[in-house]
């Protein structure tokens, strides 16, 4: 058993899968209990459940990596807000006001946004062939945001909705680009330490959220909804990405978003009923050719 998880711990595209399967997920149950739960409580009460687990998983290493933390909790701070704190309410805050089907879509425009901000705060080389994915990207997430009717950018009519699934997938472009700047630290303590200081941060907006708009609904699906979100969506999936932006780099890690793409448009119209329009086939090709143009090695390119 340790051999095959060891196994699994090394083979980057593997746990690409498992995270892209889980977060598809995510976006299914944000999506599915939307008009039941608050979108910040529902981030906030994600995250509690995972920090016992995280603390068991990294007991060994804290002690030992708190003086790492401690000396660039600014990094911890950031990475923390990004990928903890920020993705998810923006993921939430969307999902009340579009279909799932959408918010996937956006999403997948994330590979693209990567490769920009690699080249604009690290000068990350970019070939032509990436400017033209880059493009493609936008437009694709454009015809998304404007399902298809062009006149709406003349008429300022936006879906906030969408406007919000685009800035959690700016969010987590850019908690890519800089993990490899996180502290060097045991990944479970990196993990445990982020989800704490997430959740630091989560606090007062929760407790506003619960004052002036809703408290969360403690019901059977709402208990469900969070233990599924909390082992799979936040632990696995989470702990899986680091290592996949460890072992394939940030550009490469990007992909994923094509495969939460491919998993969770089939899981919308299955489990929801949504229905995927013509504009989404523009959008989607549009965004899989930025991909593509993104991604695909360079002749010199080992893999």
């Amino acid at each position: 058993m340790t051999r095959m998880k060891r196994w699994i711990y090394d083979q980057g595209y593997v746990l690409m899968v498992i995270a892209a399967l889980v977060w598809a997920s995510n976006i299914i149950v944000g999506r599915g209990i939307h008009d039941l739960v608050p979108p910040i409580g529902l981030n906030f009460w994600r995250w509690v459940p995972t920090v016992p687990i995280l603390l068991a998983l990294a007991w060994p290493h804290l002690r030992e990596d708190w003086p790492v933390v401690r000396s660039q909790w600014r990094w911890m701070f950031l990475l923390a807000a990004l990928a903890i704190s920020g993705f998810n309410t923006f993921i939430y805050l969307g999902l009340e006001r579009t279909t799932a089907v959408n918010a996937l879509l956006i999403n997948s425009s994330r590979p693209a946004i990567i490769v920009l901000l690699s080249f604009l705060l690290f000068q990350v080389s970019v070939r032509n062939t990436i400017l033209i994915g880059l493009i493609c990207g936008l437009l694709g997430t454009v015809v998304i945001i404007l399902r298809g009717d062009l006149f709406r950018i003349s008429e300022f009519i936006f879906n906030s909705g969408d406007l919000w699934v685009f800035a959690a997938t700016v969010t987590w472009a850019l908690y890519t680009v800089l993990l490899p700047k996180r502290p060097s630290i045991h990944p479970a303590s990196f993990m445990a330490f982020a989800v704490i200081f997430g959740l630091l941060q989560l606090l007062p907006l929760y407790i506003w959220e619960t004052l002036t708009i809703e408290a969360f609904p403690f019901t059977g699906d709402t208990v469900v909804a969070i233990l599924f979100l909390a082992l799979f969506s936040s632990i696995i999936a989470h702990l899986s990405y680091n290592r996949v932006v460890e072992l394939l780099g940030a550009n490469r890690a990007g992909i994923i978003s094509y495969l939460i793409l491919s998993f969770g448009v089939l899981m919308a119209i299955i489990l929801l009923g949504e229905v995927f329009e013509r504009y989404h086939s523009v959008g989607l090709v549009l965004l899989v050719t930025a991909s593509w143009l993104v991604a695909r090695p360079t002749s010199r390119s080992p893999g």
